[in-house]
This record gives C-alpha cells, structure tokens and sequence, in this order.
C-alpha cells in the first residue's frame, strides 16, 4: 500500500496544478473549454483546404486496402475484423488502440482513391455507408471510444478532408446528416478539451477546433482557439523543432498537424506567421532523425505504421510553402545527436524522458542509441508493439534500448500503460564529430556516465560507475556486425517491434560488470538485415 501510495505521490507532484483541477472537472461532469460557445448555425459550411500528399500518401493508403473494406474487413495495427457497419463500434476481443483506431476513420482516403482512379461508385457508396453507420450506432448519450475527446479530433479532420474531396458527389440527404454530426462533435469537443492530459491530446483538439471553425466560418470560435492553439504550439514545439514528448513518431503526429492548421488558414487568407514559423524547424528535425532510413527511429513510444510517410511530410512544405529540409546533427533541447560515418547512421538520445507533466510516452532509454547501416536497422530499441497489453511494461523497460542500467535499478518508475513516477535526468558532458560522452542519474540517484564513439569500422561504449554495478543492454537485427568484450555477457533473444501490432526475436547481449563496462561493434562490409 505505501509502495502504492509513493507511485501517486511522486507521479501527481510533476503535473500541472491545472492537471488535477481538470481532471476534478472532468469527474464531475464539468466542462472543460476555452471559453467560447460555437455557432448553432449550419449553413454557412465551406470545405476547408485539405492536403492531399498527407490524406493520399501512397505508404499510408496501403494500411486500408480499398477492396478489404467493400468486403467489410478492416485492418487496424496489423489485426484484421470482419466489421458490418451497422454492428456496434467496440470489440471486445480487440485493444482499447484498436477501437479507438477503428473511430479515426482514416481508412476513408482509400476508398477515395480508389473510387477517384476507377470511377466505380461502389466505393463511394461504401464510404457513406461507414459513415452512415457510424452516425447510426454511435450516439452521444451512449459515450464510449467514438466520443473519446482525441477520437472525435482525428475523426473530424478525417471527416473534413473527405467532405473537401467528395461533397459534390453528396445527395442533400445525406450532406445534412454528416454536418449535423460534425457540428454535433465540433460542439461536443469545444466542451470536453483535454485539459488534464495535456501534450499531444490538447493540441489535437486545439487543432480540430480551429479546422471546425474554418468550416462552419464560426469566427469568434476560430479567434479564440487560434490563439489558444499558437499558446500550445509554443509550450509544445522546441526551440530546436522537435516535440516535447520527444518521440520520432509523434514528432510527425504533431508536426502534420501543425501543416493542416497553417494550410488551411493559408487558403482563407489567414496566412498566421506565427504558425508557419514551426514549419522549418520541425521539417528539419523530422529529415535529420529519418532522413536515409527504412523506418522511424524508436525512441520513446513509436512506430513505424501510425504517422504519415516523411516524403509525403516534406512534399506537402515544398508543394504550399516551398520550404525543404536542412539536415542537422544536433538537436540540444530535445537531447538528440546524430554521427554518421560513410553509410553508417548513429542517433543517441540524451535527452530527459519527457515533459514533466506528461511523460506517458516515455521509455527508461536515457543515453540509448539506435544504428543504421545504408537506412536499415542494425542496433535496434525493442520498439512499442501496444500500449493497453501485458508487455507494455518490458517495451518501457531499461533492458529494451541500447542503453545501461545500474545496481539493477530501472532508470525510471514507469507504471500503467502511461504513468511515470520517479525519474531519470541526462545531461551531455563533451560532443564532438564522432563521440559523445553524456551522464544518467536514474530514480535512485545512481549515475552513470557513457561515451559512445564511432569510426568508420567500429563502434566503442564505455559506462562508468564507481562501486556499482552495471548492465549494458544491445539489441542487434542483423548478420552485419560482430560485438567483442572482455566484460561478462549473456547472449539472448528480445522482442522487437518495429510497428504497433507486430513482434519479432532478434538478438540481445547483456554485457555486465563492477565500475565500468566496455563493448565494441565491429563493422563487416555487408549489412544483410
């Protein structure tokens, strides 16, 4: 019980006073806006401006085949249903993720697509038919997933994009029916604003209800949450252009968003220079971590299956802003480090675990790395896989990032799917072309110290802790590399998930001493995954 009892004290102690006041509201039934009531009137909708590299990007339509869903299949992290529309929203046998993907509606763009390539209505008249079904079984007063705050903000911009590309197709009939609904979330949101979470689900619903006011042309509205939406822009974008929660993936959740808004505004000649001004710095953060690779870096919550493609990213900056990304090696605010040697790509997160008062989306991966051979994995984070499962706990875990633990103690306190109490802090001591030396105090106040140095054929890490004891962790995907120590090692095997809803084996080495511990990974000239 006291164990219990600290996890909720030294986890509530980081939030924001106004955290728990929201969240006292939000038991209570109360509201939670940012002070403005939206219009009650419906006729003066306006498509807004969509983005079409971003709602029609290729690696993203391939998620949702269009034919899968005239069949009644659906496809959501790698876990496929048979779904008729008209059944209720909620699998039990499936992840709260899942059914909250399931109400996203992000599959819509392919049946656009397809119907847009082929001319055959069939998809048309599916795509009404999921939205017809979803309106059916989802009312208000019944709450659940559909009326979950971040899935009515996905849903409606999604919702949105689709209205922009098909609205002419629509009879009148059904365009009163779907706006009546939007307007009925758009309201419902404006009330309902995640104010005791924060982070990422605050700025989804800021971003919704300025696209929401755009089209219903509620200017009061639009004012109002325009300016809440720049307030949280600048709390949550980094000096250096990553996001706070500093995660790759989520960086690119956000950073989308952020295009959408300034979009949008743009095409209203709204243009906001405020707004437009994350633009660059995100795009440069998002190109350096990923630019050359397979996949998303993994540090953090991430996966390679969530976010829009990096190329339909930069596509859309150059296409409405003419803006292209400038490749950076050092990210200071967000603690991220990049060396490369010939086709060898090293990233080091020495960075804290995460906002303070929001780390549900952090890992134990202080001082972590991830290496790349000519873009593919090669030294590997363990990945995500879910976020409500039984292994939820070993994916936030030490042992599963290329990174060190001492006295057996885990760097951070993670609990629940999204909890952390006591925690980890980094701070750089020396970086140079090609080496980095950064020191850990994890939640007990043990520290650490690492330095990780990269030639062009090895890597060298060296941790040192005077009187304790040490365990380095390393994940290898590959044939391509040989790893020499003359500290003890256990060789093994880990899960690795490289996407959300997917898990493979791959290689572990757990290298462990007294005081310091010291590994090198030898390159070979071949880099078969």
């Amino acid at each position: 019980m006291l164990a219990k009892l600290g996890l909720y004290a030294n986890t509530v102690k980081s939030m924001k006073p106004s955290q728990v006041y929201y969240r006292i509201r939000k038991m209570l039934q109360l509201d939670c806006s940012i002070g403005c009531k939206v219009t009650s009137d419906v006729s003066k909708v306006m498509p807004i401006a969509t983005v079409e590299e971003l709602d029609y990007d290729p690696a993203f339509l391939r998620r949702f085949p269009a034919d899968e869903l005239l069949d009644d299949t659906v496809t959501f992290l790698h876990s496929s249903k048979e779904f008729h529309w008209n059944d209720k929203w909620h699998f039990d046998d499936k992840s709260a993720l899942w059914n909250f993907n399931l109400h996203y509606f992000e599959f819509l763009f392919s049946l656009v697509d397809a119907y847009r390539k082929t001319g055959d209505k069939k998809y048309l008249e599916k795509s009404i038919e999921t939205i017809r079904g979803w309106i059916n079984q989802n009312p208000k007063a019944n709450g659940g997933e559909g009326w979950s705050p971040y899935t009515i903000d996905l849903r409606l911009t999604n919702w949105m994009g689709y209205y922009a590309a098909v609205h002419t197709e629509l009879d009148d009939d059904f365009q009163s029916l779907f706006i009546n609904s939007v307007h009925e979330q758009y309201d419902f949101l404006s009330r309902h604003l995640e104010k005791d979470i924060l982070g990422n689900h605050y700025f989804e619903d800021l971003k919704a209800l300025v696209l929401c006011a755009l089209f219903f042309n509620d200017e009061p509205v639009l004012h109002t949450a325009l300016k809440v939406f720049k307030a949280e822009c600048k709390e949550e974008i980094l000096p250096d252009g990553m996001h706070f929660e500093l995660s790759p993936m989520y960086h690119k959740l956000i950073f989308e968003g952020v295009i959408r808004v300034a979009v949008a505004l743009k095409d209203r000649g709204l243009d906001d220079h405020e707004v437009d001004g994350y633009l660059q710095p995100m795009l440069d953060a998002a190109w350096s971590l990923e630019e050359g690779l397979d996949r998303i870096p993994l540090f953090n919550d991430a996966g390679n299956n969530v976010a829009k493609s990096l190329q339909a990213l930069v596509s859309a900056c150059k296409r409405y802003f003419d803006l292209t990304p400038e490749y950076k090696s050092c990210f200071a605010d967000s603690g991220f480090y990049i060396f490369k040697q010939n086709d060898w790509k090293l990233i080091v997160d020495a960075g804290r675990p995460g906002p303070a008062y929001i780390p549900g989306h952090a890992h134990c991966d202080a001082m972590s790395f991830e290496l790349f051979k000519a873009g593919k994995p090669v030294i590997v984070n363990c990945g995500t896989y879910a976020y409500q499962c039984k292994e939820r706990s070993f994916f936030r875990s030490t042992a599963a990032h290329n990174t060190v633990m001492v006295n057996d103690t885990e760097q951070s306190q993670c609990w629940g799917a999204f909890r952390m109490a006591k925690r980890s802090s980094v701070s750089p001591i020396k970086i140079e072309d090609n080496m980095i030396s950064m020191k850990m105090v994890d939640q007990r106040k043990n520290s650490v110290c690492r330095t990780i140095e990269i030639g062009k054929e090895s890597l060298k890490v060296t941790d040192i802790s005077e009187g304790n004891s040490i365990k380095s962790f390393l994940h290898v995907d590959c044939d391509s590399i040989r790893v020499f120590t003359d500290d003890s090692v256990y060789d093994g095997k880990m899960p690795y998930a490289e996407e959300y809803g997917t898990r493979k084996m791959v290689r572990s080495h757990t290298f462990s001493g007294a005081d310091c511990v010291a590994f090198i990974v030898e390159f070979e000239e071949r880099a078969e995954a």
